[in-house]
């Protein structure tokens, strides 16, 4: 007699899991079909007519009945970083010629920018991100293998994709010790909005490995000052090497440009220990990360926890595959909201949200944009030139790139 298979609803969930856990597990969950209605989603507000003190006031409803009290508020001036709602054009453009930012009270500090990124921007950031993930950019791949030195991605567009890749040198003496974050279905976080160690897909010391089956193991690639996953802290001895300039101007402007007297209300210290009304004119982003997920891949819930300033704004920008983000409180007992991440998408961290557990439970599978398919032709890209971009997130890739300003409350304050 066969034995009896077993469904996944056949096992329960285990009862002592905490409020954000529990929203991990559904989100992960690929046995049940996915309710979207569940995740909030800027489509599907409903605004007053009427402004309140320059805020507009919306209610998004839930699938399931429940109803979030939101925030609309009017952004500064974006034309110098070329981003913004108002700049998309021809279909999908909306009618309000003003680019906005939306707050949601639930969660203090939380500010979201829907289609923030113009298309032709986000294929711009794409390039950008794929092709500054070499040295003296680090990645997680950096200290298992000896890479090209124009890094996996330019060996890849130069048709090297077959060009074998040999093991670090230390790797092959049997070295020991955390290399940070890697590639893997599996996702931890060790560290500032970090994805982490592998469970599978970098090859054992024994085998050869070629840059066509490294490229989609790429997880992280640092940017600015580094961050070492072994001791746990930036180190910023070793300089700050420039961020890519498209990434730098959108990400600092946007921090700029976010009218943070709205965002908070009538105060104007998100903390005791910072005043947000000098972010407009101090702002200046010098260290962040490229996260590069695949279909499978997912982020667990954590909080950034080696930041000089825990304050300021961590900007982060969706690109690619669309994704459930869960954002909560200051433990994991808080409920989490899921929000419903589309390419072109912008995110703050900020204040008190610079402290609340975050994660991201799933990528979401053919939510790829036509305009960042293979297919679409780009006159900023040579036809073969974005048509490997294109291919390559085509497989299932969402880039997140997010960027925080570490020196600002040292040079502001040396005793600090």
């Amino acid at each position: 007699m066969s034995r009896k298979k077993c469904t996944p609803a056949a096992f329960p969930a285990p009862t002592n899991l905490t409020a954000f856990r529990c929203a991990e597990r559904l989100w992960k969950d690929r046995a049940r079909p996915l309710d979207l209605s569940l995740a909030f989603d800027p489509q599907h507000i409903s605004w007053d007519a009427a402004r309140l003190e320059g805020r507009t006031r919306g209610i998004w409803r839930a699938g399931d009945g429940t109803e979030e009290v939101v925030w609309r508020v009017t952004m500064g001036d974006l034309a110098a970083a070329g981003i913004g709602q108002s700049r998309w054009k021809g279909k999908g453009r909306e009618d309000d010629n003003n680019d906005y930012a939306i707050v949601i009270p639930r969660v203090p500090g939380l500010v979201f920018f829907p289609r923030i990124l113009p298309e032709h921007v986000q294929r711009a950031l794409v390039a950008e991100t794929l092709q500054h993930a070499r040295s003296p950019n680090l990645t997680q791949l950096d200290k298992l293998y000896d890479l090209p030195r124009e890094g996996l991605w330019g060996a890849w567009a130069a048709g090297k994709g077959d060009e074998v890749v040999p093991r670090a040198v230390e790797e092959q003496e049997g070295a020991t010790g955390s290399t940070g974050p890697s590639s893997g279905s599996q996702m931890c976080a060790a560290g500032p909005a970090s994805i982490g160690r592998e469970r599978d897909g970098v090859k054992s010391a024994r085998e050869t490995v070629t840059v066509r089956e490294l490229l989609p193991k790429l997880r992280w690639a640092n940017v600015g000052f580094h961050y070492n996953w072994t001791t746990k802290v930036y180190e910023f001895e070793r300089g700050c090497v420039p961020l890519p300039p498209l990434i730098h101007r959108c990400c600092r402007d946007l921090a700029r440009q976010t009218p943070w007297d709205r965002i908070f209300g009538d105060s104007k210290t998100p903390s005791r220990s910072h005043d947000c009304s000098t972010w407009a004119r101090d702002y200046e982003p010098d260290a962040g990360l490229v996260n590069f997920y695949q279909l499978k891949d997912s982020l667990t819930s954590h909080v950034d926890q080696a930041e000089v300033d825990a304050v300021s704004p961590l900007v982060s920008f969706s690109l690619g595959h669309s994704s459930i983000f869960l954002v909560g409180g200051t433990s994991r007992d808080v409920p989490p909201l899921a929000i419903l991440l589309r390419s072109g998408d912008g995110l703050c961290l900020a204040g008190e949200g610079r402290r609340v557990y975050h994660g991201l439970p799933r990528v979401l599978e053919d939510s790829l944009p036509d305009y960042l398919l293979a297919s679409h032709s780009d006159s900023a890209f040579e036809a073969d030139d974005w048509r490997l971009f294109g291919e390559y997130l085509e497989r299932g890739a969402r880039i997140n790139v997010n960027r925080r300003d570490l020196r600002g409350r040292l040079l502001k304050n040396p005793n600090f």
